[in-house]
């Protein structure tokens, strides 16, 4: 651009000299108007260039401007795009705004839902805390009444009909578990661990004749045709108490609780684990017994290792084979030896305050207990309480059995599996 100035600025310059050349030109001399014309030459050839170079810079120019134009209309064509943009932005934004607007609206009120049900839980916490005050203040003797009364619905309620389940009534067993196994081939055990568990129990002690015809037959029953009671804990015993009032209702995995672990090794040290935590071992070996019925049996016979000369506390039990299925056989005197003591009508108890080398076994059974159901012996004492230990069985009532009826000890034999661990 300012190239062309230049040019233009040149041409205006010399335009009046020629002029004034042009009337002076008669009085030239034929040299002057020589080198008149040949200044005026030089001058149009100088002319002549700068215009050709003005037309190249126009023509330059011409097209740096159409360049400009197609820029400007891209640039055009940009900001209408972008004004459209920018219109959704704003449109999108004013979207937002109010999502946020409505948002915070819903974010107070759940806030204040929030309080209210902080406040309404603060009061209700508050009436807990009192009730739990109130029953706090309750005697000891009422929340005892409470529990037995708890107790005595469910032996209402076990006295129900069950027509659903029958006497004979048989459990799943496997076919190939252990003792089904060892029954037929008594393998060395080297190290193996057991957990002895209730599966099935024989009510009678024996068939029993009267006259011409049959006065009693022994049943076998599923576990599920009895139910099972724990006693409680450290309840006194005074003149009068029943036997209901120190009942709690418990099931069949409280039976199988009770029940000792077994550890074999070297297929000679037989240790058995009691729930109290102590154990005792033995020297172990089995034999084949008396047949069954015409069935071959097994007898596994524990030898006490600390009497070597006195057998009072070696241990017997038979493996018998019933329809297809093997158990271990023992009598309420063998599982009271396993620490388990299951009474109809006394409870172990212990007696504070008593004479020196005073107590009362009951039947003699081997664990010191009292015989509540009638005053006799220690109920003399008031101070006789009951020390947790003992289980009783109740048969439950069915199509043929109008109530619950309490198992008698001497009637009970269990049948046991020893289950792998």
């Amino acid at each position: 651009m300012n190239h062309v100035l230049g040019l233009i600025t040149i041409i205006i310059c010399f335009l009046p000299i020629s002029v004034l050349n042009a009337q002076d030109i008669n009085k030239m001399s034929k040299s002057d108007l020589r080198e008149n014309v040949l200044f005026q030459y030089e001058i149009s050839r100088g002319l002549s260039t700068q215009i050709d170079s003005l037309k190249n810079v126009i023509f330059t120019l011409e097209e740096s401007k159409d360049s400009l134009l197609l820029n400007v209309s891209f640039l055009e064509s940009a900001n209408d795009m972008n004004e459209i943009e920018l219109a959704k932005l704003n449109n999108v934004a004013l979207k937002n705004k109010q999502e946020i607007a409505r948002l915070q609206s819903d974010h107070v009120i759940q806030i204040a839902s929030l309080n209210e049900t902080i406040f309404d839980n603060q009061a209700s916490l508050a009436d807990l805390q009192d009730s739990i005050l109130r029953l706090q203040k309750v005697p000891l003797e009422s929340q005892v009444s409470f529990l037995d009364r708890q107790d005595s619905i469910s032996r209402l309620q076990e006295d129900l009909p069950q027509n659903s389940m029958t006497s004979n009534q048989s459990s799943t067993t496997t076919s190939d578990d252990f003792l089904n196994k060892y029954y037929f081939d008594q393998i060395p055990l080297s190290n193996n661990s057991f957990q002895l568990v209730l599966s099935k129990i024989i009510l009678g002690g024996k068939c029993i004749h009267r006259g011409d015809g049959v006065g009693s037959i022994p049943e076998t029953l599923d576990c599920n045709a009895f139910s099972f009671w724990g006693i409680a804990p450290d309840v006194a015993l005074p003149y009068g108490t029943k036997i209901d009032d120190v009942l709690i209702r418990k099931d069949k995995s409280y039976f199988d609780s009770n029940l000792p672990q077994i550890e074999i090794l070297k297929n000679k040290l037989f240790t058995i684990r009691y729930n109290d935590n102590t154990e005792e071992s033995f020297l172990f070996n089995v034999k084949e017994s008396v047949p069954n019925n015409g069935r071959k049996g097994l007898q596994i016979n524990l030898a006490n290792e600390g009497f070597e000369s006195n057998t009072a506390n070696d241990i017997i039990w038979q493996v018998v084979a019933i329809n297809n299925e093997c158990y271990l056989a023992i009598t309420t005197g063998q599982l009271e030896r396993l620490k388990i003591y299951i009474s109809a009508e006394r409870v172990p108890a212990i007696c504070t305050g008593c004479p020196d080398g005073y107590g009362y076994d009951g039947d003699g059974y081997g664990y010191d207990g009292v015989f509540i159901r009638a005053p006799v012996g220690a109920n003399q004492y008031e101070n006789w309480r009951t020390t947790g230990k003992g289980m009783l069985l109740m048969r439950k009532k069915d199509s043929y059995l109008n109530r619950s009826e309490p198992i008698q000890r001497g009637d009970l034999t269990f049948l046991l599996k020893m289950k792998e661990l």
